[in-house]
């Protein structure tokens, strides 16, 4: 269990440690107690995600664990003041069933394979509750410290409630999946099976002056976004004459703050999924497209080795995000052999997808 995951642990642990500060009677500051025991746990919420971020120590232990232990924080915390009368039941009923539809909402996206972020509102509804729930923990009776309390919690809902209706309104296509795959279905083609490539054949070969060519036909523009190929799908293209006429640009994003600030990926994409994912790859795509004015856009992020490999996320694991004119999709690929090897067969991969989008669509 790396640092990140213990930290998330022990914010769980942290949990009825604060109940028992808030309930237990006799207990000497018991609100204070509860007051510290929130706001370390709150640090850590802050670091794990930090430091999992930072040094690619994102597990699927860590997602599923990092959002439940927040859940478990908050709602503990409002579901004690709603027992010592600090808080009305229906607001603590409005705070938490926003939660509870909106990871629904994301659980019907992830099947779908999009990754939904966290929307401003939702951002300034989460500093807003945070503040009520720290002001809660002070044991003060005056009436401005009610006001302000009261304050608090009808912005909270209020917030709660604007921030639900825009998240499913800007997000409404997640349920609307039997059109969306239709809209799809000429572009993403086996987008959920695992290839294992061990070299180029007839079948899934093609050469970077061919895929120039089917871009000039097609009079497409093309860019690159690149992770652990660094460069090396763009400069395919270059070698091409002529390849001016359809080559944008290519971004090299190694680190996940270049794939943030470059490409425009979410910081909640990274932390929930990691850097190598589908998620990721697809996002690196339509950023790429977007920034680069590009009508098909191409991404590759994976781990060539030796090293970095976990039992999740093996060495050899790459993910292709492909983008054209709106439609983007991801596949995932498991390469054999050394490091430069795997990141060779990306390219190749990489050129044979894009063909087949442009030769698949009817633009």
């Amino acid at each position: 269990m790396n640092l990140p995951n213990r930290l998330t642990m022990f914010r769980i642990i942290l949990v009825p440690v604060m109940v028992m500060f808030l309930l237990v009677p006799g207990i000497p500051c018991g609100e204070y107690g509860g007051l510290i025991v929130f706001a370390i746990a709150s640090v850590t919420d802050f670091f794990d995600g930090f430091l999992a971020r930072k040094y690619n120590l994102i597990t699927n232990f860590g997602k599923f664990t990092d959002p439940l232990a927040d859940k478990l924080l908050v709602c503990s915390a409002m579901i004690c003041f709603v027992g010592t009368g600090k808080m009305p039941a229906w607001v603590a009923l409005i705070l938490i069933a926003r939660e509870f539809i909106i990871s629904g909402i994301r659980l019907l996206a992830a099947e779908q394979g999009k990754v939904i972020a966290a929307n401003l509102w939702g951002k300034v509804k989460t500093f807003v509750q945070m503040v009520m729930i720290l002001w809660m923990f002070l044991p003060v009776s005056h009436p401005v410290y009610q006001g302000i309390l009261w304050g608090f919690m009808i912005v909270s809902v209020l917030l709660t409630l604007i921030s639900l209706v825009i998240y499913i309104w800007d997000n409404k296509e997640v349920f609307q999946e039997e059109e969306a795959l239709k809209k799809n279905q000429n572009a993403i083609t086996d987008q959920n099976a695992i290839t294992n490539e061990h070299a180029a054949t007839k079948e899934n070969f093609i050469t970077e002056e061919a895929l120039v060519k089917t871009l000039t036909k097609k009079h497409a523009t093309i860019t690159t976004a690149e992770s652990c190929t660094g460069g090396l799908l763009c400069a395919s293209l270059v070698n091409i004459s002529g390849a001016s006429a359809v080559l944008k640009k290519g971004f090299i994003t190694y680190a996940n703050e270049a794939k943030e600030k470059e490409l425009g990926v979410s910081s909640d994409t990274l932390e929930r999924f990691g850097a190598v994912s589908r998620e990721c790859a697809m996002e690196m795509a339509k950023g790429a497209a977007q920034r680069a004015e590009a009508d098909l856009a191409i991404s590759t992020t994976g781990i060539a080795g030796p090293e970095g490999g976990t039992r999740e996320k093996p060495v050899g694991l790459v993910y292709i995000g492909i983008y054209y004119l709106g439609d983007v999709f991801a596949k995932e690929c498991h390469f054999q052999g050394d490091r430069m090897e795997v990141r060779s067969q990306t390219v190749q991969k990489a050129l044979v997808l894009a063909n087949e989008t442009l030769m698949n669509s009817r633009s």
